[in-house]
């Protein structure tokens, strides 16, 4: 099954791109996983074993399997929609002409970050949101930006009259029965380690991103931690429409949808669009070496988790790795006859 793929996955863990991998292809006939290479080489080297639990910090990937599922659940709901103004849940914002759709597809404008801003606290990362105004004109280009999930995530506390992180729980974790994804922190001993800092250590078990890691619980962006048994529960959710029916038929169109077709990117609600002849697959990656592939109309999808930051972020080898293993694998999806 997609052996070129798979040849180009076990290379970077034989290259030492990264230290090792847990993959799954998914199929509506078949499920194959593979697991290699080793969990961590810092302080000691310890192997990945399939047989173990391996949780990892999936990092933004938290911003398509949480914040833009509960985002169109809660349109099912009628309790939000795309078009609706950002100030319509915070009246404060300071940019009242921004949509939620604009915020989910990284079109708002909205910059990076902010150079020399110092978060340290929880009430600094809402200064932050404050402090970041627009660098472009809405609608213009495609820059992904963390504050636009941030800010969803408090949207989606205002509309859903709970906790973002309790809403995530109740509305995916536990009907698809993800029960090893948690937010914030996760048992050490299954967790993959990742970056190793001088402030930090070794860290394993907490959030690797700095303003999740801060704000300690319900944001948008970043912070989940699962495994890949979970992670394919979620996607055969959203491949086969296995298990609990966490989006409609309807919401998966929307989901695929690009409304970015004359800017720079192809972007749907939450996710980077892939063509794939004539239609788009979901592609999502997360910066601690985690991505993600569904093609929902060919019902195929890749799963690949890494901790490509071990022991560091210096790692610009596997972006260029990752992408040519993406385009590997839409090609393998559909064969040119």
């Amino acid at each position: 099954m997609f052996p070129k793929t798979k040849k180009q996955i076990d290379e970077l863990v034989r290259k030492a791109v990264v230290t090792g991998a847990r993959y799954q292809f998914l199929t509506k006939d078949a499920v194959q996983s593979y697991t290699l290479g080793f969990k961590q080489t810092e302080p000691f080297t310890a192997p990945l074993l399939p047989s173990e639990k391996n949780i990892y910090d999936i990092a933004s990937l938290t911003k398509v399997v949480a914040t833009t599922t509960r985002l169109l659940q809660l349109v099912e709901e009628g309790k939000l929609a795309l078009e609706d103004p950002v100030s319509k849940f915070l009246p404060d914002y300071h940019t009242p002409d921004l949509t939620l759709l604009d915020l989910a597809t990284h079109r708002s404008g909205l910059p990076k970050n902010i150079p020399g801003f110092k978060i340290e606290t929880p009430e600094d990362i809402q200064a932050y949101i404050t402090a970041a105004r627009p660098v472009a004109l809405n609608r213009t280009i495609v820059d992904y930006s963390d504050l636009n999930f941030i800010l969803l995530g408090q949207i989606i506390e205002v509309a859903g009259q709970k906790p973002f992180q309790s809403q995530i729980t109740d509305a995916i974790l536990k009907p698809l029965q993800m029960e090893d994804t948690t937010f914030y922190q996760a048992d050490k001993a299954h967790a993959v380690p990742t970056e190793v800092t001088e402030k930090r250590g070794v860290i394993t078990g907490v959030v690797h991103d700095h303003k999740a890691y801060i704000a300690g619980e319900n944001i948008g962006h970043a912070g989940l931690f699962s495994t890949l048994a979970d992670l394919s529960r979620f996607a055969s959710a959203l491949l086969f429409q296995e298990g609990a029916p966490i989006l409609t038929a309807k919401s998966l169109k929307l989901i695929a949808q690009n409304y970015t077709p004359q800017l720079n990117r192809d972007r749907g609600i939450g996710y980077d669009l892939k063509r794939n002849n004539n239609h788009y697959a979901l592609y999502h990656t997360g910066f601690t070496g985690t991505f993600m592939v569904l093609d929902i109309p060919q019902q195929k999808g890749l799963i690949v988790l890494t901790n490509r930051i071990h022991p560091t972020r210096n790692n610009p080898v596997f972006l260029e790795e990752r992408e040519k293993i993406v385009d590997t694998f839409l090609k393998e999806l559909t064969p040119t006859p």
